[in-house]
């Protein structure tokens, strides 16, 4: 599976943040499915914009949290792995998705 080089986040998604339970809920207007994500899954989504690559979400989770580059890295690799396996993201310069 290839990763977008620029990922941009889905139009539409609905966001709520669970208080107390360290996950944030992310719902798909149009079909109604639900994912819920941990709080440095949901950061990374919300910075997948069309402006960064992976190697520069990896660097900002690398200075916000201070894991390794490389285990930043790979963090974020899965988790837009995982993004593009349920549809939150595509690539910037796509023009199929809408």
């Amino acid at each position: 599976m290839s990763l977008p080089e620029y990922p941009l986040k889905v139009e539409n998604l609905l966001c709520e943040e669970l208080e107390g339970l360290d996950e944030v809920v992310y719902v798909q207007p149009e079909d109604g499915a639900s994912f819920s994500l941990n709080p440095t899954a949901a950061a990374i989504l919300d910075l997948c914009d069309g402006s960064r690559t992976a190697d520069d979400l990896a660097a900002i989770l690398h200075e916000t949290l201070g894991a390794s580059l490389e285990e930043a890295r790979a963090d974020v690799d899965a988790i837009l792995a995982e993004f593009v396996d349920y549809g939150l993201i595509y690539m910037a310069d796509d023009d199929t998705e809408d």
